[in-house]
């Protein structure tokens, strides 16, 4: 979809309707604030919409991958940034545009689907190895990158791909947490 959206926007607006409400629970999720979630994946998706041409792969997996360290690097950013920002707003005297009830209500609800998955998730871990585990967990819950897993663990980046890769086959063949992802993605 992304490499496609090179030549035609209208491939964008399908990237974006596959990864938004992803994006959007991540973000939700790191904030705890829903204007702050609708305001990182609108930055995000604009930033990735700016720079498609600059993406260099082919499949949809490594879209998407390069979609999410956009994500993060927008959410660093964000962390970095808020104090300062809340702070001149506050001198100012100004306030931030709140979200819609419809909006909210559609954070609360990815959120609460969420849930339903994470209910799921501490059973399929089990069934993984201590060291799949172990990279699974600072890859997705402490947002690492492959690199900066290598150089906390110190091994390889092949090593955490492998590890990482034979993981997520695991989960993926996990029944109980494919439905709950299934779920998740419907609604």
């Amino acid at each position: 979809m992304l490499a496609r959206s090179r030549a035609t926007p209208k491939d964008f607006a399908e990237f974006y309707d596959h990864l938004a409400p992803n994006v959007l629970r991540y973000f939700a999720r790191h904030t705890q604030d829903g204007q702050a979630a609708f305001d990182l994946m609108a930055e995000t998706f604009a930033n990735a919409f700016e720079k498609r041409a600059d993406f260099k792969g082919v499949r949809d997996d490594q879209a998407a991958g390069w979609l999410w360290s956009i994500a993060r690097h927008e959410l660093a950013k964000y962390k970095r940034l808020r104090s300062v920002e809340l702070a001149a707003l506050t001198r100012l005297g100004l306030e931030r545009p709140a979200p819609s009830d419809q909006e909210l209500r559609e954070v609360e609800q990815l959120l609460a689907l969420e849930g339903l998955v994470r209910e799921h998730i501490p059973a399929a871990l089990d069934c993984l190895s201590p060291d799949q585990k172990q990279v699974i967990r600072l890859r997705f819950y402490d947002g690492l990158s492959n690199d900066e897993i290598a150089a906390r663990l110190e091994v390889s980046n092949d090593v955490v791909r492998s590890r990482l890769s034979r993981g997520l086959g695991i989960l993926r063949r996990n029944t109980q947490l494919q439905a709950a992802i299934e779920t998740l993605a419907d609604a």
